[in-house]
């Protein structure tokens, strides 16, 4: 169903009365991993004092793609910024899209503008984009010290001096400034500034000040934490397995670098809203925060980064204070980040242009309003708010039909097969014997029964309490019959079979033959901490052939960007002087090699919320599907696409097909609650 566009009209009388618009955006900021919990200053000025958007979502979770998403108002496949190198601020990204950023119309509209931070990526920092009175803006991508910037068309070196060049407080001084100057000299005219801070992004310098906080501080480990291997998803996170000791202490560390980061902005911020107080502008003003995508450390696996199509990645915070809009008030339907520039230009009484895909918020914001204070007439005056939203990686190739990639995919990945393909196999047969950790068989019910093997080596193992151990010396096996036990036992029997194939894999691996022959005892549960590290390092030998040729490769001329280097892969090498700032790396803890993403993690995605459904279906490059529950299963672990009947997964496929190619108010989309996954879901495990 579409809808008109409904233009606010302002007499030229009332262009005086237009209010100010103010947009602060961080660079990698989450909100599942608990960011915004560390951030006091912010939660008073924007929660208390404003509306939060719980399901703010970003359409493509990478920087560049993002940013020019928020700019222009539409989504990646309309303005073609796909990566963070490609187009990324690139001469189609000039020619056409940077003429139609928000900085354009709002000066055409009457505003004073001003862009202040990191713009794109590949910015080089030669010229001023078109729309900007007042630039101030970043040349490549986020540093803290040691940067350059455009600063009204003249480049600007900085150094390494935290009280004249730390960037955060930079970006600060800058925003004050501006934003007193304009009410001194500008007052009769309106101003747009955007705010664009570089924490929490890489490389996470803090402030000396906050260098000490948050030591002991781990909400990043959510439910999805570790939890891998994962056969049951894309190919990027079935080879990747429990993170090493050392990735779980970078995670940790680098959790707390995150945090440090950003109390800079939660001053910085705090700041910006006293100076519109003390110069009685804060009343006519709206001011939005959010970030170009969220983040992730030690999800399912995956040590840092973001490109991923899950909550942890998607959603930003999102929050807006301003004239008319509910103090500490949340709305739950899905917002974008293109929902911004239609926003502002809402605001400013100018036309929405036909190619932005997003809408106004203001408009949810009144019509949620009006339903929270019994104004039902009022609020069908608006109309209905999307439950659904697009969320995209990549240029989408031609796929073949949905019902033969499914029954492609059940018939090698649906959990029944993969059982019975596994425990027809003689290494998992009873009764246990030697190394092995599972045993199943076929009850009188023909149900597939899985028992974990507990040897008589168990009795010496410095593991659990003495009532524990007396158990399992008088039980070699115990059954674990539930549903979490066959996950459990498959992600082992997968992470065996990749090992043991030689196929690129990266994590501690749960079963190499060599390491369990020689360690008779082992105590590695299913969650691993940063305690010995020699105790648990992997060394070369431990590694199967493929992995030994991947760290060996080159080590005579760069042995350490060789070593981590792997074709169609995203690497990186994490070393002891990565960091330049406290607190820094441990020496003990040394380098190493992660990668974090690959070319086939390529996707696109309904993400929809709303009364009776809360999912996302996605569908990958490879022609793999899924789809998550999150009613059931808020931290998407597992794929339940299978127990999807086809007429519902060519419905879903249909309709994101349609957001996949959609343009302007075609991009509104609404759904019906025509599947019951939590029934189907609990008969799915019940025939397990």
């Amino acid at each position: 169903m579409q809808y008109l566009r409904i233009t606010l009209k302002i007499h030229p009388k009332m262009k005086r009365r237009r209010r100010n618009v103010i947009l602060i955006i961080t660079d990698d900021q989450d909100i599942e991993l608990g960011s915004m919990n560390f951030m006091p200053k912010v939660l008073k000025l924007m929660k208390e004092k404003g509306t939060e958007f719980k399901s703010g979502f970003v359409s493509t979770p990478i920087c560049c793609p993002s940013r020019s998403s928020i700019l222009t108002g539409m989504y990646v496949h309309n303005h073609n910024v796909h990566t963070n190198n490609h187009n990324c601020s690139g001469e189609d990204w000039r020619k056409i899209h940077e003429y139609r950023s928000i900085g354009v119309y709002m000066k055409e509209a009457g505003y004073r503008t001003a862009y202040l931070g990191k713009y794109l990526n590949e910015y080089e920092g030669d010229y001023v984009p078109p729309g900007w009175d007042y630039w101030m803006g970043l040349v490549k991508n986020s540093k803290f010290y040691n940067y350059t910037i455009n600063f009204n068309g003249n480049r600007v070196k900085y150094g390494a001096d935290y009280q004249k060049d730390y960037f955060t407080d930079l970006v600060t001084n800058y925003s004050v400034k501006f934003i007193e100057d304009h009410i001194l000299n500008h007052s009769e005219t309106p101003f747009l500034v955007v705010i664009s801070y570089p924490a929490p992004h890489g490389p996470e310098d803090p402030a000396p000040q906050y260098a000490d906080l948050f030591e002991d501080i781990d909400s990043h480990r959510t439910e999805s934490w570790n939890y891998a291997p994962n056969p049951d998803k894309q190919w990027l996170l079935q080879r990747t397995g429990k993170m090493e000791p050392v990735h779980v202490a970078f995670t940790d560390l680098l959790h707390r670098r995150r945090l440090q980061t950003l109390q800079s902005v939660d001053e910085g911020v705090h700041q910006v809203f006293s100076t519109l107080r003390d110069h009685n502008c804060l009343s006519s003003t709206y001011a939005f925060y959010t970030s170009d995508h969220g983040y992730h450390l030690g999800q399912f696996g995956l040590i840092k980064g973001k490109n991923m199509p899950y909550e942890f990645d998607i959603r930003v915070p999102f929050f807006v204070r301003g004239p008319g809009v509910m103090k500490n008030f949340s709305i739950r339907e899905p917002v974008l980040n293109v929902d911004l520039a239609p926003t502002f230009l809402a605001i400013a009484g100018a036309a929405v242009p036909a190619h932005m895909d997003g809408r106004n918020l203001l408009d949810l914001i009144a019509m949620k309003k009006a339903v929270s204070q019994g104004k039902a007439e009022k609020a069908k005056q608006h109309a209905p708010w999307r439950d659904t939203v697009l969320i995209e990686r990549g240029k989408m190739p031609k796929l073949r039909k949905i019902r033969d990639r499914w029954l492609n995919q059940k018939e090698r990945y649906g959990k029944e097969m993969r059982l019975n393909e596994a425990c027809s196999k003689p290494e998992w047969q009873r009764p246990c014997s030697g190394t092995q950790q599972w045993t199943c068989y076929r009850s009188t019910d023909d149900r597939w029964r899985i028992l974990k093997c507990r040897d008589k080596r168990s009795r010496h193992c410095p593991c659990g309490n003495e009532k524990r151990q007396k158990r399992h010396a008088s039980n070699p096996s115990m059954e674990e019959s539930d549903s979490d036990a066959i996950d459990e036992f498959l992600r082992t029997v997968h992470e065996y079979n990749v090992v043991r194939s030689k196929d690129w894999y990266q994590g501690y691996f749960a079963a190499p033959m060599s390491r369990q022959r020689r360690n008779a005892c082992s105590c590695r549960g299913n969650s691993l901490h940063p305690l010995k590290l020699e105790e648990f390092s992997v060394r070369a030998s431990d590694l199967p052939d493929a992995h030994r040729k991947k760290k060996d490769k080159g080590n005579s001329t760069n042995p350490e960007r060789a070593a981590c280097s792997v074709q169609q892969m995203n690497c990186f090498l994490h070393s002891i002087d990565h960091w330049k700032t406290p607190p820094l790396w441990p020496d003990q803890y040394g380098q190493f090699c992660f990668c974090q993403n690959s070319n086939n993690n390529t996707y696109w995605c309904l993400r929809t919320i709303n009364e009776f459904e809360n999912f996302l279906y996605c569908e990958f490059v490879t022609e793999f599907v899924s789809f998550y529950d999150l009613n059931d299963d808020p931290y998407q672990l597992h794929n339940i696409v299978y127990s999807l009947d086809m007429s519902t997964l060519e419905k879903l496929s249909e309709r994101l097909r349609h957001l996949r190619e959609c343009k302007g108010a075609s991009c509104e989309h609404y759904s019906s609650p025509d599947w019951q996954s939590t029934s189907v879901y609990r008969e799915e495990k019940t025939l397990l």
